[in-house]
């Protein structure tokens, strides 16, 4: 039992005026013998014990009613418990605010759980409010008054966080203060790690507001048709749509695209991603921004995608050669025609040191070993800056303590024979259209080994040493053979070409990004100090760039909306960079985790319903219009 305003209690005894008034009356009362009555006594006291009942209920529904009207004002309530919270310590609510409770009606039923689990409680405990996207995040406990405007405040993201991080916080807070933990979630797959597990001794109770039951589908994918699109070619765009619910469904896809639009009638059979592809295209220099939408869908931020297409007019490339390692075959590989999307400058090595790499996307190391110390502070300081680079060490260094940050090599390799490509990774951008058979009629006859340590490795040869690894930290493409006859015939084949453009072009869209995951940060380094203004879908914002490794840097952290971000210069009123912000496709699909799972990671799952606070304001209110009422009634 409780108040919502106890301050008003001792009004209460207001409700004594009555009986106090009644009782001075009858003090007042003196008995005076008058002879004629005396005549009287012998007539039946019916009447008179009417009249003092009478008085008797007056008196009563009058305290009644003052009594319940004035309790009325104190707002009494009865709280009930939840099984597994407790009752003497404070709570902690942590809310999955990710944009998959924005299904159907679970978003309000989630904020619903919130508020009755902070009425449930007694006036005594405090709340701690926490969000999974870290909109609210509360350290200290709060009244349960201040707690429900803060809720009142909560809004679903496009976000889709997990769990994981919040829920470890609000362990720590537990331990610190003897709290609960209560989670309102709706239990979908990757909001929570299954490797993660409750800290003993912290009470965690999950109730869940979610369903088994749902009906969507989702933009999982919006791509160029070729992944490495250049100027001169038509470019048309591919969408990967998936069904996550389990019966079929159709749909419409309606793209715009540079003034363009166009639609699509789909029909997706149950759990299946279908592809197509739109016959829009562009095909001149520029950057074009896209939008595909879906629609009569039931969960909208998936339903909805971004894109942005930069088809480049030249992708300017370094080669860097040596005495003994030539750049010929890679240049002409890159420049075989005059269409050629590629700008080419071929150095000898003993040049690197007069050109400025801030001018190529991409550099590539013939023959690493040749390189000086001063040649690779250049290089790790164009890494650093946000350059890309392709690293071809035929030679081991005689100092390998300089190539030694980017791979590690133990030395040439000639097998009785050749070794061939024998596995590849074809969920690689580079090797996604690259056929294993096509690379492995290459022969190689000396290769570097290379170790795979810290390294994607993308193929392997067929004694299973490394052929192409990726150092995703320094942005680096390694290659365990030079392209030159003295290693292998690998450049008469006709996938040579195709694999080195691919490769070159995969690195020089790293160093050009144009998608980002809502909630992303978004770093782009500048040529000059300007400061730049912002267009996103919340408004404009402007950015002053700091220096980080010897470059002005702009960051954006504020990306939690998906839409088109637009950089431009301040000054010279000129576009910088336009990006695309997508939320993660993933969450959009519903399946959830199971109780089972639940139990073995140590939280408790509620899964009854959420018991409501009585609240007695309007039945007193009632029985004072009664007992008014009743008043009326006895005194006509």
């Amino acid at each position: 039992m409780g108040f919502s305003t106890p301050g008003l209690l001792p009004f209460i005894a207001l409700a004594a005026i009555p009986i106090i008034i009644h009782i001075l009356s009858r003090l007042r009362l003196r008995h005076a013998p008058f002879p004629s009555l005396i005549l009287l006594r012998t007539v039946r006291r019916e009447r008179f014990s009417w009249v003092r009942l009478k008085e008797i209920l007056l008196l009563i529904l009058r305290t009644l009613a003052l009594a319940s009207l004035l309790l009325a004002l104190a707002r009494p309530y009865l709280t009930r418990s939840i099984p597994g919270i407790g009752q003497a310590t404070d709570i902690i609510i942590v809310i999955d605010d990710s944009y998959s409770t924005t299904y159907a009606d679970r978003w309000e039923n989630c904020l619903s759980a919130a508020r009755k689990l902070i009425r449930s409680i007694g006036t005594d405990r405090k709340v701690i409010l926490l969000t999974a996207s870290g909109q609210i995040q509360q350290d200290k406990p709060v009244p349960r008054g201040p707690a429900l405007a803060l809720l009142d405040s909560l809004r679903p993201t496009s976000l889709a966080p997990k769990l994981d991080s919040v829920l470890k916080r609000a362990s720590t807070i537990a331990e610190s203060i003897k709290a609960s933990v209560v989670v309102i979630t709706d239990r979908q797959e990757r909001s929570l790690s299954s490797n993660w597990h409750a800290d003993p001794g912290v009470n965690i109770t999950l109730l869940d507001i979610g369903s088994d039951t749902f009906n969507n589908a989702g933009i999982s994918r919006l791509y160029p048709e070729d992944r490495f699109a250049a100027a001169g070619k038509p470019v048309r765009i591919k969408a990967d749509i998936f069904n996550y619910g389990s019966r079929e469904v159709t749909r419409t896809a309606a793209l715009s695209l540079d003034g363009q639009k166009e639609e699509k009638v789909l029909k997706i059979p149950p759990r299946t991603r279908r592809t197509i592809i739109f016959a829009s295209a562009v095909s001149k220099p520029g950057t074009y921004v896209g939008q595909l939408e879906l629609r009569s869908d039931s969960l909208g931020t998936d339903d909805k995608r971004y894109i942005v297409v930069h088809l480049p007019e030249k992708t300017h490339i370094l080669i860097v050669e040596s005495a003994s390692i030539t750049g010929r075959y890679v240049s002409d590989a890159l420049t075989a025609d005059s269409a050629a999307r590629f700008q080419v400058d071929l150095v000898k090595v003993k040049r690197f040191s007069r050109c400025d790499p801030r001018n190529y996307q991409v550099i590539v190391i013939m023959d690493p070993a040749s390189l000086k110390a001063s040649d690779w502070t250049r290089f790790g300081f164009y890494l650093s800056s946000g350059g890309a680079g392709l690293l071809m060490p035929g030679l081991v260094p005689a100092n390998t303590s300089r190539i030694g940050p980017y791979i590690r090599s133990f030395g040439l390799v000639r097998p009785a024979g050749f070794v061939s490509t024998s596995e590849i990774d074809t969920t690689h951008p580079i090797l996604e259209r690259i056929k294993l058979t096509r690379l492995a009629s290459a022969r190689i006859w000396q290769y570097s080994r290379l170790d795979a340590k810290g390294n994607l490795v993308l193929a392997r040869l067929s004694d299973h040493n490394p052929f192409i690894l990726e150092n995703l930290a320094h942005r680096l493409i390694i290659w365990a053979i030079a392209p030159t006859p003295e290693f292998s015939d690998f450049i008469y084949k006709a996938v040579f070409v195709p694999l080195l453009h691919r490769t070159v072009s995969y690195l020089a869209q790293i160093s050009f990004r144009t998608e980002y995951i809502a909630g992303d940060t978004i770093r782009l380094q500048l040529d000059n100090s300007s400061a730049l203004v912002v267009n996103t879908p919340k408004g404009r914002i402007r950015l002053e760039p700091t220096t980080r490794r010897g470059r002005p840097t702009v960051t954006l952290t504020n990306t939690s909306l998906p839409g088109i971000y637009t950089f431009k210069s301040e000054t010279e009123n000129k576009i910088f960079r336009t990006v695309a912000v997508n939320p993660l496709a993933e969450e959009g699909n519903l399946i959830r985790f199971s109780s089972d799972r639940l139990k073995s990671q140590g939280i408790q799952l509620y899964s009854g319903t959420l018991p409501e606070s009585a609240d007695f304001t309007v039945p007193l209110l009632y029985l004072a219009a009664a007992a008014f009422a009743a008043e009326l009634l006895l005194l006509f």
